[in-house]
């Protein structure tokens, strides 16, 4: 019973972990191969169906939370492992706004525990917050492009200079 109550706290102590990680960081050293890729989707379509299978003994608005948690996870982590498969700017970006959706959802799915004015300024707020950073989400997509093209500017000048001029005879 306590092993079993022990698993349990665990999965719903990673469900509720989502949003503890930070920016995700990428680079060509991280990218991966299309059967790790593969193999690493599988493994998030099982620890999906885990911690869904997990919310099974909660009740009412808890459970409808729990679930919501669970698919948001998956989409999170989906979308993490497409920002490691295919890195770049825009699939930082989506990966960004996977997360913004799923808080928003949980979000939205905590205030039907609410009534009246409580439960319309839940909502509010969760709306609020969700495009925020989606905005967020978008300029530091733009931050990132600029930063890139300043680097390939940057990498031409030095060969540019690097090189030789050309001779006239």
């Amino acid at each position: 019973m306590f092993q079993a109550r022990k698993k349990h706290l665990i999965v719903i102590a990673l469900v509720l972990g989502v949003g503890a990680g930070g920016g995700v960081v990428y680079s060509a050293e991280t990218a991966m191969n299309k059967d790790a890729f593969k193999a690493a989707k599988q493994r998030i379509a099982v620890q999906a169906k885990a911690q869904r299978k997990a919310c099974d003994r909660f009740k009412g608005n808890a459970k409808d939370v729990c679930d919501v948690q669970a698919k948001g996870w998956e989409k999170i982590a989906k979308a993490q492992l497409a920002l490691r498969y295919k890195p770049g700017p825009e699939s930082e970006k989506m990966a960004k706004f996977a997360r913004a959706d799923v808080d928003y959802e949980v979000a939205k799915q905590r205030c039907e525990a609410l009534k009246d004015r409580a439960h319309d300024t839940c909502i509010a707020k969760a709306k609020h917050d969700r495009e925020a950073a989606v905005r967020l989400a978008k300029v530091e997509k733009v931050e990132e492009l600029n930063a890139l093209r300043r680097e390939d500017r940057a990498q031409r000048e030095a060969q540019q200079k690097a090189a030789p001029p050309a001779r006239k005879s």
